[in-house]
């Protein structure tokens, strides 16, 4: 009896006092609202970080080694040799799952010694005791226990788990990738670091590779528009689209450089799988070309799959002239874009793109009619090539950053993979006061703008016509999503979703003035996804005079219930039941 007395005595004293990390109580979320990460003092540097690198692209089309490019990966994530947790500013709570934290992004909350066979017993031995733990217990380990490591050892703790995370990334990326699409070793090099600074910090699946929405690892907040690439590169761009093309065979391109337009045409096309080239709901195509005079040669509705597509354009044949391209914009409005070709109703929320190609300056005005396609919510890209006029090009284009410009025409090959995703991933620009009935899958995204005035607040109302959804919203990400939004709606269950956001400009972003407009506008950014496996749903937006309606939302959260609590009660219960047994034992019940 007495043996059993004991035994049952180390158990109830196990259950009172072990945790798997003794914390003292130094993390207390409230304390670091307004701070990226615990402890305060543990900075990270990103050093040597182009400009261009911020859109989530670096630079690389070579497809020789290295696989990736370790400075963009360290640009991105920050390096640090101190042991850090990320933060979330707005709450001060631990963001996502994250555990201790260093290197470049290396999170130990998913490590064990079993991760490092290659690394040396001293060093394992430093990081040992921070695997497992993630969130609060990872934020008091780093506060009360601070990790610090060398430079070196910091180095080689981050090309570790790199090289491992390449290896990973390419096995899985070559058996999910389309038949017709490259195998990573032959994506370039920019592509390659994309989808391995992506894979790297993701665990769920979204389209068959990632869902970026789920998990933010270090200070870095990912955006959809790199997995959106990692797609398109897959070659499997899954949502519905009405691209028109506007090809230049004026006499200065040549019938090589015409060739490889329409190569880049068939390319394109080959992006979209074939599955979601038919239907209502299927991707649509149309190709017009411009010299002296506007000819089409396929409309939106022409085609339903890619042989069709495919055989069309290996019809177009190359003629010769000036560059008119004003009168061609001015023809591929009401020629192409029209319901009637097979333009989808607006109604129905199908972005619309315009994509010019040309390799010189326009012999006519292009302002007034790229302004007048634009008006109907078409987004325009321009592409210049060789000899082209960038500030015409402004013109014509949608914003500056929907200008590409080649050297040649033979680097149109490499542009496909960047200019898919941007297409088939372009916000669909949505007039105020028009209501868009659409639907949405689990894992992917709807994406809206809005062109607001800076003295108005923009509401939206977003009502679930069945499913449930996920409303995000940003006065600058073009793709807001969980992790990056000005503000969200995250309760689904409530099927009438109003948000109220300003168009003013924050202190650290700057109101952009339209170019079709003589106050000064700027775009607010929408996205929808489903909380169930689909959703079929109604957006509106509207200005409203910010006296009268504040930002903010219309949701009301039910009570969270605390897991501690529930710990705590189940660990009562059981403790008290074997104290129940201790009296049986002592008093021989």
């Amino acid at each position: 009896m007495l043996v059993r007395f004991l035994i049952l005595l180390v158990f109830v004293v196990g259950m009172v006092y072990a945790e798997p990390y003794n914390c003292k109580g130094n993390y207390i979320q409230s304390d670091y609202i307004g701070k990226l990460r615990v402890p305060i003092n543990c900075d990270l540097t990103r050093t040597d970080c182009p400009p261009s690198w911020k859109s989530g692209i670096p630079e690389g089309s070579e497809t020789s080694s290295p696989m990736i490019d370790q400075k963009f990966l360290n640009c991105q994530e920050g390096f640090t040799s101190c042991g850090y947790v990320s933060i979330d500013p707005k709450s001060g709570a631990v963001l996502g799952q994250s555990g201790v934290t260093v290197g470049a992004g290396v999170d130990l909350g998913s490590k064990s010694r079993a991760s490092f066979t290659s690394l040396s017993s001293t060093l394992v031995d430093k990081l040992e005791p921070y695997f497992g733990l993630k969130r609060n217990l990872a934020a008091c380990a780093a506060i009360e226990r601070p990790l610090r490591l060398t430079l070196a050892e910091a180095n080689n703790l981050t090309r570790t788990v790199t090289n491992d995370v390449v290896t990973e990334v390419s096995k899985r990326y070559d058996s999910d990738k389309d038949d017709n699409a490259l195998a990573l070793a032959s994506v370039p090099r920019g592509i390659r670091t994309v989808i391995v600074s992506v894979l790297e910090i993701c665990d769920e699946k979204r389209l068959g590779i990632t869902n970026p929405n789920e998990q933010a690892r270090g200070d870095l907040i990912r955006r959809n528009n790199e997995a959106d690439i990692i797609e398109a590169t897959l070659v499997r761009c899954n949502r519905s689209v009405d691209v028109v093309f506007l090809i230049d065979e004026s006499g200065s391109v040549s019938l090589g450089d015409f060739n490889d337009s329409l190569d880049f045409v068939k390319n394109m096309i080959k992006a979209f799988p074939d599955d979601k080239l038919s239907g209502e709901n299927g991707t649509r195509f149309g190709l017009s070309t411009f010299s002296t005079l506007y000819k089409s040669h396929f409309y939106l509705s022409d085609n339903t799959d890619q042989s069709e597509y495919l055989s069309a354009v290996s019809q177009v044949s190359y003629t010769h002239g000036s560059t008119y391209l004003g009168d061609a914009l001015e023809h591929v409005l009401t020629d192409q874009f029209t319901e009637g070709r097979g333009l989808r109703p607006e109604v129905d929320g199908v972005p619309r793109v315009l994509i010019v190609l040309t390799d010189g300056e326009a012999n006519d005005a292009v302002s007034i009619p790229a302004k007048n396609v634009r008006n109907e919510n078409i987004v325009i890209y321009a592409i210049g090539i060789g000899e082209y006029n960038f500030e015409q090009l402004k013109e014509i284009a949608s914003s500056e950053s929907h200008v590409y410009t080649l050297s040649t025409f033979t680097e149109l090959e490499k542009f496909i993979s960047t200019l898919t995703s941007s297409t088939c991933y372009e916000p669909r620009p949505v007039s105020l006061n028009e209501t868009i009935i659409t639907n949405v899958a689990k894992d992917t995204y709807q994406y809206f703008s809005y062109k607001v005035k800076e003295s108005s607040n923009l509401e939206i109302s977003v009502a679930d016509l069945s499913g449930s959804t996920l409303v995000y919203v940003s006065r600058t990400n073009p793709h807001p999503y969980k992790y990056d939004n000005d503000i969200s709606f995250d309760l689904s269950q409530q099927k009438k979703k109003i948000i109220v956001i300003s168009a003013r400009p924050t202190p650290d972003t700057k109101g952009k003035r339209s170019t079709d407009d003589d106050e000064l506008t700027r775009q607010i950014y929408v996205s929808v996804t489903s909380d169930t496996d689909s959703a079929s749903f109604e957006i509106e937006a509207n200005e409203c005079n910010p006296l009268n309606c504040t930002e903010g939302t219309n949701e009301m959260p039910t009570p969270p219930i605390s897991s501690g609590g529930i710990f705590t009660a189940t660990k009562f219960v059981v403790v008290g039941f074997a104290i129940l047994l201790m009296l049986f034992e002592l008093y021989d019940i």
